[in-house]
């Protein structure tokens, strides 16, 4: 058995080992790992999750790129930040009893944000490792210049509806990237839903859908638990909750995933383009790293609520 097989098998029992240490300490109520429990809680888990599709599958989104795992969890950040910044006007979610010292708390922002896309990634993996055994093709979709150009109307449409008038529109903030990002991918060539559905192949599509579901509802699970946490509510529907979300705020998991599945495959495209462009790489980096810190100050400023105070 080679070495990086070996790891990859070792992962399981690593991040088994560390989730149940966590959740021990947890309940010992340890300050650290209250604090600290829904990042630690993601990251085993998503050890578990890659290290059980490789013993599946032979093949995991670690296994076939550890530098695209990574650049995964990079862009992750940027990506979840983006709906940090719609948040400012929709305000739908507030952040509670996080550390009180800004560089423990923003080290938090990084290391929690950047297990979105990874964590959707490998439980998706997962479901369609069992979905593609199956026939689940509903029907085939004709592309046209005039479809894609309908999409990317509504994409925009959504996206102003969702500034302009947050409190009646704020769920098509977890529609507006399909739209918009979609059409732009298909037509770069990279892979989409819609060249999927275009030889009427569902699979990836239901998997990402289920993917975002499952991985909602183990957001707001270890959420629950943890004493850092945030807490959703909803103009309107807000009411029979599941841990901390209104439960009809779970059918936006299923489109986010859809949206993050867009942004990863636009922005492997673009890490692809400037693959040997080092200067223009490094100003990009420079200029991630920037946005990052700014919306973590905004974030400080207007979702904050209650940091914890020694």
């Amino acid at each position: 058995m080679k070495k990086k097989e070996k790891i990859l098998r070792f992962n399981f029992y690593a991040g088994f080992l560390i989730f149940v240490i966590s959740v021990i300490l947890l309940f010992l109520r340890f300050s650290f790992m209250i604090t600290w429990f829904y990042c630690f809680a993601w990251w085993s888990f998503i050890l578990v999750m890659d290290s059980l599709n490789f013993r599946i599958s032979k093949a995991s989104p670690l296994s076939e790129s550890a530098k695209s795992f990574l650049f995964s969890a990079f862009i992750s950040v940027f990506v979840w930040l983006i709906f940090e910044l719609f948040n400012l006007r929709l305000k739908n979610w507030h952040y509670h009893d996080l550390p009180s010292f800004w560089l423990e708390r923003w080290l938090g922002y990084f290391i929690a944000f950047a297990s979105v896309i990874p964590a959707i990634w490998e439980i998706s993996y997962f479901i369609e490792g069992f979905l593609k055994k199956k026939n689940l093709a509903l029907f085939q979709l004709k592309i046209s210049p005039s479809f894609l150009k309908l999409c990317i109307f509504l994409g925009a449409l959504f996206f102003f509806l969702t500034i302009g008038w947050p409190r009646l529109f704020f769920p098509l903030v977890w529609l507006c990237f399909i739209f918009l990002l979609e059409p732009l991918n298909y037509r770069l060539k990279n892979v989409t839903f819609l060249a999927d559905l275009e030889r009427k192949n569902w699979t990836r599509l239901l998997s990402w859908i289920l993917g975002g579901l499952v991985a909602g509802f183990f957001w707001e699970l270890w959420n629950s638990f943890a004493g850092s946490h945030w807490e959703y509510s909803l103009p309107y529907l807000n009411f029979w909750r599941i841990f901390h979300m209104p439960v009809f705020g779970y059918t936006g998991f299923m489109p986010f995933a859809l949206e993050i599945f867009a942004f990863y495959q636009l922005f492997t495209w673009g890490k692809k383009e400037l693959e040997k462009r080092i200067l223009v790489k490094a100003f990009i980096f420079i200029f991630f790293i920037l946005f990052y810190l700014g919306c973590f100050y905004l974030i400080d400023s207007y979702s904050l609520v209650h940091p914890i105070t020694n």
